[in-house]
């Protein structure tokens, strides 16, 4: 009789949670070298030893909560991790703030450069939304795409953000702890970034080369960054403006002693950064500021 009502409430129990869409400790999804052509919902736990490319006929949504990590095997030996994502189609990762989606290392001691990056190269649909990603090589790297990044951290990385030609929203995202916060290759890009805090990295923004000013950066946090708040790349001879952002202090004598530009090598153009605001923005009102995305 005893056993009889013990396998009704365990049959009461499956029938509840079923109608709940609860799991009963679903293990984590692992995956090696391999690719996406359909739709795929990843949830809970996913483990990447290699790459996983979303072709263009795939399309990837990531639930809230979900940890992506990855192995940190590097067989080539180039110091960086090989595992990486990689999107030709479509990736949707809206976590929210309770419960924001993670790309991370799986090692028990993570560094930068454990894996290689979430990498979206000509992706047909991008959107990320409380995202945190760390300790990669590229928490995120875009190339000719359109893609919308907000409420979202890039930290531990070498590059936290980086871009080239692309058309790319980017607000009320966190860069901290990275070699640098934000690396990029305008190439004719049409980047709008505010309401960004890019602050405690080795080196704030990296303009690297192909810049033609048209990248709008502005009503960002700029500051603290242990080498140079802004640093242009050799190969960067134009101006670059960057307009309206904080950059920890007022005195526009100071502001400029944080940039490596023209002042340090004459062979680079010069970083401009007219109208510096004279507080901190609050990351929280992007959406307020927004108008027209790309």
């Amino acid at each position: 009789m005893i056993s009889f009502l013990r396998i009704r409430l365990a049959l009461v129990a499956a029938v509840l949670c079923l109608l709940s869409s609860c799991t009963l400790g679903a293990p984590a999804l692992t995956l090696e070298d391999g690719v996406i052509e359909g739709k795929v919902v990843w949830s809970g736990e996913v483990h990447i030893d290699g790459i996983v490319t979303v072709k263009k006929t795939g399309h990837l949504t990531i639930e809230p909560g979900t940890r992506v990590l990855f192995e940190p095997r590097d067989k080539d030996g180039d110091g960086i991790g090989d595992a990486e994502l990689l999107v030709e189609g479509a990736l949707i990762a809206r976590g929210t703030e309770a419960a924001p989606i993670v790309f991370t290392s799986a090692a028990g001691q993570p560094k930068a450069s454990d894996w290689k990056y979430l990498y979206l190269d000509f992706a047909r649909e991008a959107e990320l939304d409380y995202v945190i990603s760390e300790y990669a090589y590229s928490g995120l790297q875009i190339h000719f795409c359109r893609a919308r990044v907000t409420n979202s951290i890039f930290r531990y990385n070498v590059d936290g953000l980086r871009f080239s030609t692309v058309s790319l929203y980017a607000a009320g995202n966190r860069m901290y702890g990275n070699r640098h916060g934000l690396r990029y290759e305008e190439r004719g890009s049409e980047a709008r970034l505010h309401h960004n805090d890019i602050r405690d990295n080795e080196i704030g923004i990296f303009a690297v080369t192909r810049s033609e000013d048209k990248a709008r950066i502005e009503q960002n946090n700029i500051t603290n960054n242990s080498q140079y708040n802004v640093k242009l790349g050799w190969q960067q001879p134009g101006d670059v403006t960057l307009p309206n952002n904080w950059w920890g202090m007022s005195d526009p004598v100071a502001i400029q002693k944080t940039f490596f530009d023209r002042q340090f090598d004459d062979s680079l153009g010069a970083v401009n950064a007219p109208q510096a605001l004279t507080k901190a923005v609050k990351l929280s009102d992007w959406q307020k500021y927004e108008g027209a995305t790309p």
